[in-house]
């Protein structure tokens, strides 16, 4: 009951600094696009292997990618520190209301990404509140019920998975036309 209530104040908050704020959004795609950050969350089914294919498909295109998962467990952030190369919220480095405490994950939200994908098909409080915060240019990702804080909303309600939210993001952005 507790983290239900907790949750619920710390989304009411994350809404509120959202319809607050005064972004200018850059439609960026591939092609045009230096630098990118990706959110994701190991508890999600094929996460990490999506996570891994989208680096090496951005290595490839010559993008710098950088990294950002939520974890639930100590074993689960042992296990993933030598797996990937990816930040990572825990428990101890995230407040009650889902605020990062690490400056390394500040920075990483203040970093001026020309696109932030978010792979996260089961939402945390902590990479939301990334998302929100992030000086990023361009917001890709899925909703799922949750408010909408993406530029670019790709719905893949009908298949939940990381993998195929993967495919569709690389999809639109490789496909999207820039000049409108």
């Amino acid at each position: 009951m507790f983290r239900k209530i907790i949750k619920y104040y710390a989304g009411r908050r994350l809404l509120t600094f959202f319809q607050n704020q005064r972004r200018i959004i850059r439609l960026n795609t591939l092609k045009n696009s230096k630098n990118i950050g990706i959110l994701w969350n190991p508890s999600d089914e094929g996460s990490i292997e999506a996570y891994e294919s989208l680096r090496k498909i951005l290595k490839s295109k010559g993008i710098k990618p950088k990294g950002v998962a939520h974890v639930r467990s100590s074993r689960e952030l042992e296990m993933l520190t030598t797996i990937t190369n990816s930040g990572f919220l825990h428990k101890r480095n995230v407040s009650l209301f889902g605020r990062p405490k690490s400056n390394s994950i500040m920075q990483f939200a203040q970093e001026q990404f020309d696109i932030l994908i978010d792979l996260s098909i089961t939402k945390t409080i902590a990479l939301q509140y990334i998302l929100v915060h992030s000086s990023a240019q361009f917001k890709v990702g899925w909703q799922g019920t949750e408010v909408n804080y993406y530029d670019l909303n790709i719905d893949v309600s009908e298949r939940p998975h990381c993998h195929y939210l993967l495919e569709q993001i690389i999809y639109y952005l490789e496909n999207i036309n820039e000049k409108g």
